[in-house]
């Protein structure tokens, strides 16, 4: 029998568009053995497209995610412990960190087959903000079914709409409780400066975090237009190429088409000189049948001649 969580996890997982009948498909198939299962995958909501890239983001780089979320407590202890430069310095890096994992949030959508807008990806950024500033928010950012995207109101002043962590009250000494211990200044000092020290490394850890996953989108970047590039470079190669052997082609062909046209001259050269023998010929031919006729016509007068003399004769 399947699993209410795995079939929501799934269910998160594929394209917004295929939602509706990915879910129509499991309380189907979850009718056949509990009701009450498929009851609740049909209440499953369908993600924006905003909803849908942070559950994404949490599915690709939960850890990254997670890293953010840590910070955010941080945050708040910088703000209790009243350390305004710390606390600047923590939420310029929450910026920093907040728009690198939005930017990865959209190449993984990018790589899923559905690109984001940039509209879309400032209700990421503003979903990862609630997710820093309120540990409720963190949860269900983290928990990768997000139906819609969640709206930040800043860190810093409390609002209505920010859940605070705030110090728990202290409750009145019972009269029989016995008075509490001195403090010892100097071992809270010691542990002040400890949590300082803890703190300041925890920030240059995630500093360089952050530093690396800048680089290393830098880098992916990089890669990307190396890639498109070399394809150019490849192509244009590729056109050089049959470019040449065209070229090639047709200087053979001119070679080809030169010595055709030479030897055509030599043939019409030729025909030239035998058109002109022949024409020598034909008036040679035209001078002897004129002498020809005049020897004929020589003949036939003798021929009459001597036939009169016959007929006198006779």
């Amino acid at each position: 029998m399947p699993d209410f969580d795995d079939v929501a996890d799934e269910l998160y997982a594929v394209l917004p568009a295929e939602f509706v009948g990915a879910r129509t498909d499991a309380v189907a198939e979850a009718k056949r053995t509990d009701k009450a299962l498929a009851r609740r995958i049909g209440e499953l909501g369908k993600p924006t497209l905003a909803a849908w890239t942070v559950n994404l983001l949490v599915r690709e780089a939960g850890d990254q995610v997670t890293e953010l979320v840590d910070l955010g407590d941080l945050l708040r202890r910088a703000q209790d412990d009243l350390d305004p430069d710390q606390l600047r310095a923590l939420d310029k890096q929450r910026r920093q960190v907040v728009r690198a994992l939005a930017r990865e949030a959209g190449k993984f959508a990018r790589r899923a087959g559905h690109p984001v807008s940039d509209q879309v990806l400032v209700q990421v950024e503003e979903t990862l903000k609630a997710a820093v500033a309120d540990p409720a928010a963190a949860e269900v950012v983290l928990a990768g079914r997000l139906t819609g995207a969640l709206t930040y109101n800043g860190i810093g002043a409390p609002s209505e709409t920010t859940t605070t962590t705030g110090r728990p009250p202290r409750r009145p000494t019972a009269p029989s409780e016995p008075p509490p211990p001195p403090v010892d200044l100097g071992a809270a000092r010691a542990a002040k400066a400890d949590r300082a020290a803890r703190r300041e490394a925890e920030e240059k850890l995630r500093a360089a975090r952050a530093t690396l996953r800048a680089a290393r989108t830098a880098v992916d970047d990089a890669v990307g237009e190396l890639d498109q590039a070399t394809a150019a470079a490849r192509e244009a190669a590729q056109a050089a190429a049959a470019a040449g052997t065209a070229r090639d082609d047709a200087r053979a062909r001119v070679s080809e088409l030169e010595e055709a046209l030479a030897q055509a001259r030599e043939r019409a050269g030729q025909a030239d000189d035998e058109a002109a023998t022949a024409e020598r010929g034909a008036e040679q031919a035209d001078a002897d049948r004129a002498a020809a006729e005049e020897d004929l016509q020589r003949a036939e007068a003798d021929r009459d001649r001597a036939q009169q003399v016959v007929d006198e004769l006779t």
